[in-house]
């Protein structure tokens, strides 16, 4: 080996340690500004890291909670202490909650980019990805649902007043388990789908 080519293999090598250090700065100030968006605004973290849907749905959520919160609390309804407690506990369960998922997809998307990790991309690529809900329907779903949630809150007809009153305990309940059941559905349809890989 001459020394000209020990030279450029000298230099190369250079060059890619640099690379690395100024990729691996922009990836923890990258994390850094994603947590400080979250922790500003629930949900801008999300979407300054490209995951719009889940941080329009962040903002949503915080909306749509504190919409129920002044509607329950409002004069003309019966104030029932318990649901206004559940919906304040809301905000900070879903503000960290923001604050957790945000730090979780920009490791994600650091250690999937960063190439001196090879060995281990099979264990990164276990993890869940949390770009996979962006093309799912339950966004649009969510969107009208909770509009026309937010609807009815501001305009407080006496019919759903009402019908909080006789069924609202009932009607929660019956949500709840249809939740339930469908994040079990979803979990087993996730652990045959890491099966079949698995197998094949």
């Amino acid at each position: 080996m001459s020394l000209l080519q020990q030279q450029s293999s000298t230099n190369n090598e250079k060059v890619q340690r640099s690379n690395k250090r100024t990729r691996r700065f922009f990836s923890r100030k990258r994390k850094f500004i994603a947590g400080l968006f979250a922790t500003l605004l629930p949900g801008l973290g999300h979407i300054y890291l490209g995951l719009f849907k889940k941080g329009i749905s962040f903002l949503f959520i915080l909306i749509l909670d504190v919409s129920a919160m002044l509607y329950f609390s409002s004069k003309g309804m019966h104030i029932n202490v318990p649901l206004l407690i559940l919906l304040g506990l809301m905000i900070p369960v879903t503000y960290f909650y923001n604050l957790y998922d945000v730090l979780q997809a920009a490791d994600y998307t650091i250690t999937l980019r960063d190439k001196d990790l090879d060995v281990n991309n099979d264990q990164i690529r276990k993890r869940h990805n949390p770009f996979a809900g962006e093309g799912s329907i339950s966004f649009g779903i969510l969107l009208v649902v909770g509009g026309i949630l937010l609807i009815l809150f501001y305009q407080k007809p006496a019919w759903l007043e009402q019908f909080i009153e006789l069924h609202g305990q009932l009607t929660i309940a019956v949500g709840l388990v249809i939740v339930g059941l469908g994040l079990l559905i979803r979990e087993k349809v996730i652990q045959r789908g890491s099966n079949t890989q698995e197998e094949g």
